[in-house]
């Protein structure tokens, strides 16, 4: 059965309208501090409207009556409880998110978070700012505070290397294949945990891909597939938990404890050899030069179909020569250019 619960609203003028969807399932422990990070980053939003709804899914712990007792001065949360089949992380977020986007004006902006995390106050400030400049949908950065990642001291050490690639990677993008919309400095992710979009792009790419995992990326690709600007912003910031047993099998806890616990796990699939990536960009860059419309589908079809472009998982042994490697053709294609040392990297890095 569902049911709503909708706290105070309070409104705080006439601008667009923004709507928070976060997907909850058995999150007792952590909803309260994930929905307090958000009522702070909403006092920052004047004027605005802001909605938080909390899709408590598939559930059997408090969270949902923790989440309509969290004191809110900035914003209202409308909870519902639903059953999902299936159950997955993919169907819940994109059940939350379609509900937010249901609530707004065509002029509104939808956000999402994961309950594990805590936005930084200045996250949908950051957001807002991004699309404000043109951007269709932000693809923020989610790290670890530093008390977390001390808790997981091989963690970081271990996979250092990989969110330097990471780094390197983003930046041979801005270098081969600039585009206007998501200059350096960027990054390669795209994580549910900290993701925006105007409700008008929502709707045109026919919302969030209900898959089982990876629903971000997709729907990132999605954005990217109709010519919509999606901006990889180091702006937005989140804070995730670092927790080793999740809600999504597969999901980024498994990822965390898979990283810690055995040293040869792949490296994230975002990450592909540098080679590879140099010949996916300089093919992009000569199908972009062509102009011609629909760009977005068409590489997508082209990414899809090229044997040589698909994806190859790279182990951590190879990490070093591919950091190198990176660096060289950086250097080659830019003398002088440098990845910034001073931006926080994005998830699962810290």
């Amino acid at each position: 059965m569902t049911q709503t619960h909708c706290a105070d609203a309070v409104h705080v003028g006439p601008h667009r309208d923004i709507a928070i969807a976060i997907p909850a399932r058995n999150e007792a422990a952590t909803i309260v501090a994930c929905l307090h990070a958000i009522d702070t980053a909403a006092a920052r939003i004047t004027p605005g409207v802001a909605t938080v709804i909390v899709l408590v899914n598939n559930s059997d712990d408090a969270t949902a009556m923790l989440a309509r007792s969290a004191a809110m001065r900035n914003c209202r949360v409308v909870v519902e409880e639903i059953e999902l089949s299936p159950g997955h992380a993919g169907a819940a977020r994109t059940a939350a998110l379609d509900r937010a986007v249901a609530m707004l004006p065509p002029t509104g902006i939808v956000m999402t978070t994961d309950a594990d995390s805590e936005v930084a106050p200045d996250w949908m400030v950051a957001n807002l700012a991004e699309i404000a400049a043109g951007a269709d949908a932000v693809a923020g950065v989610v790290t670890f505070s530093a008390a977390t990642l001390a808790a997981l001291p091989s963690f970081g050490s271990a996979r250092a290397l990989e969110w330097r690639l990471a780094d390197l990677h983003a930046r041979l993008g801005t270098l081969i294949d600039p585009v206007a919309h998501d200059p350096w400095p960027n990054h390669i992710w795209a994580w549910g945990a900290s993701l925006a979009a105007t409700a008008a792009a929502y709707h045109a790419v026919g919302g969030m891909p209900s898959v089982p995992l990876a629903e971000d990326r997709a729907f990132a690709a999605r954005i990217e597939a109709h010519d919509l600007r999606l901006r990889r912003s180091h702006a937005p910031v989140v804070y995730t938990s670092a927790r080793r047993s999740g809600r999504a099998p597969g999901g980024f806890a498994d990822l965390i404890d898979a990283y810690a616990t055995t040293a040869d796990t792949p490296c994230d699939a975002a990450l592909e050899p540098t080679r590879v990536l140099v010949q996916r960009l300089r093919l992009r860059a000569r199908c972009r030069a062509e102009g011609t419309s629909g760009f977005g589908a068409r590489w997508a079809i082209i990414e899809a179909t090229t044997p040589a472009l698909q994806r190859q998982r790279l182990r951590p042994d190879a990490l070093p020569a591919e950091v190198a490697l990176a660096g060289r053709i950086i250097a080659a294609l830019s003398p002088g250019a440098t990845c910034r040392a001073d931006i926080p990297a994005s998830a699962p890095g810290a």
